[in-house]
């Protein structure tokens, strides 16, 4: 009877064990909260490239990459991170109690909403620009054939860092953008202004998504009202939508 008992307490203490081993694991890692088309990951940035499913977990060091129309989004401690068809997104560090977080664009554009950073750094950077936040909602572009980056501020602020901007950076509020050119010239500014109204992006977007091909990506969350795109891009499940 006393080996019964002892052998049923120890069968509870060994799972009880697991649950808090998975439940940290879950804690540091992000999680595969959305996925359409083929996405794929490469453990550690390094070696083979695996396909991704929903629910899977992604940890520091992998770099995601995404197919034609295909996208992801990744959850990590309410924040989100939405990756757009033909881009690679590498996990540099997920923020912690005890350290910042970073995540880089190689290519490609990706959409942010950084939440719950408790008074810690997060910095999103490509190969040419980086942008530092505190908890804000934003995208980030880099064409790693011409080397252009470009940065758009959806929520809050972004302080700004790459060729042109002063020693301490340039802070980029909520409706402005800016476009760096590979070149090293001097960067572009972009106001939305009237032009972006909350879910909805407006006719003299057409104009502007001309000059800056790029912006296509913005309408995976603005929806076109008034005009008809020529390329369609995969629509997002929700803006800032996802689920914990």
């Amino acid at each position: 009877m006393k080996l019964r008992v002892w052998m049923i307490l120890s069968l509870a203490l060994s799972i009880g064990s697991l649950v808090l081993i998975s439940q940290e694991n879950k804690e540091k890692d992000a999680r595969v909260s959305f996925l359409i088309g083929k996405v794929q990951l490469q453990k550690g940035g390094k070696g083979s490239w695996n396909i991704l499913k929903q629910g899977d977990l992604v940890s520091e060091g992998d770099i995601v990459s995404t197919g034609n129309a295909s996208k992801t989004t990744l959850l990590y401690k309410g924040s989100e991170f939405k990756i757009l068809p033909n881009t690679k997104l590498k996990i540099s560090s997920l923020h912690s109690e005890s350290k910042d977080g970073k995540l880089e664009v190689q290519s490609g554009f990706a959409w942010f909403q950084l939440v719950n950073l408790k008074g810690k750094k997060f910095e999103v950077s490509t190969p040419t620009t980086t942008a530092g936040v505190r908890g804000t909602a934003f995208s980030a572009f880099h064409d790693h054939k011409t080397k252009d980056s470009s940065f758009c501020t959806c929520e809050g602020k972004v302080l700004m860092n790459g060729t042109g901007d002063p020693k301490d950076g340039t802070m980029q509020e909520k409706g402005n953008g800016g476009y760096y050119p590979g070149g090293g010239e001097e960067p572009k500014r972009s106001s939305y202004d009237g032009i972006i109204v909350k879910f909805k992006s407006l006719p003299p977007f057409k104009d502007l998504m001309k000059k800056n091909i790029s912006l296509k990506n913005c309408l995976s969350c603005h929806t076109p009202q008034g005009w008809t795109p020529e390329d369609s891009v995969p629509s997002d499940e929700t803006y800032g939508g996802g689920k914990i």
